[in-house]
């Protein structure tokens, strides 16, 4: 459970709570199964915070630090976190359906089988996330930094992916398997899987390489930095 005087100082406001985080930057804020459900707390610092199980239902994150939290299991469905810094946190099994994550910072987060369906990502930073097992139907990823990911079975059925970023290595194109990430078109899926085989075959061809991926792994994200996904949409349409 929550430590009480942690959740006390937390709902007097943000500045009370940031003055005390700023005097007690060794004390690490233990908030977990806490109701915060929504409350204003645009600008806080949240940073390491142990907000496991949390409900955070509709509250304003807005341009706050979620740095190194855990977020594990947290309910944040209709959250709004725009602008939000959450580098490195651990939002696995996290449920952020409606949420709006438009231009936070998730960079090296964890969000392994979370759910963040019909929910905005608009130019979100999720450069190096783990993205395993997410759940993201419906929701806009327009613009959003997915490089260096983890996609390796996640759902992104009916998502707007228009200029999202994939130019580096994606774990889940190298094993090509078509169930590793779902599509609403079956067939877009099986002939963009075929795409990406014949990239690599032909790079390995060019630098006459063997046909053995695991040897050539460096080379193959090559690839990824010269092709871009608008590039394998034209070679479909």
């Amino acid at each position: 459970m929550a430590n009480q005087q942690h959740l006390n100082l937390l709902i007097k406001g943000v500045d009370i709570w940031n003055q005390w985080r700023d005097q007690n930057p060794e004390i690490v804020p233990d908030l977990r199964k806490a109701n915060l459900s929504q409350l204003n707390l645009r600008g806080a610092n949240l940073d390491y915070a142990n907000l496991e199980e949390a409900i955070l239902a509709n509250t304003n994150l807005s341009e706050g630090s979620l740095k190194k939290a855990n977020l594990s299991y947290a309910d944040l469905v209709g959250a709004i976190c725009f602008k939000t810094t959450i580098t490195e946190a651990n939002l696995s099994h996290a449920i952020l359906i409606n949420s709006d994550l438009s231009k936070a910072n998730l960079e090296q987060a964890n969000l392994s089988q979370a759910y963040i369906t019909d929910s905005y990502l608009v130019d979100t930073n999720l450069g190096g996330a783990n993205l395993e097992e997410c759940d993201f139907t419906r929701s806009y990823l327009t613009g959003a930094n997915l490089t260096g990911t983890n996609l390796q079975g996640a759902d992104l059925s009916e998502t707007d992916l228009t200029g999202t970023i994939f130019y580096e290595h994606q774990s889940c194109a190298l094993n090509h398997k078509q169930n590793e990430i779902f599509f609403e078109d079956q067939l877009f899926a099986q002939n963009y899987y075929l795409v990406i085989e014949d990239l690599v075959s032909g790079f390995l061809e060019e630098t006459a390489l063997s046909s053995s991926y695991e040897d050539h792994l460096p080379y193959l994200e090559r690839i990824w930095e010269r092709t871009k996904l608008e590039s394998i949409y034209q070679t479909l349409s």
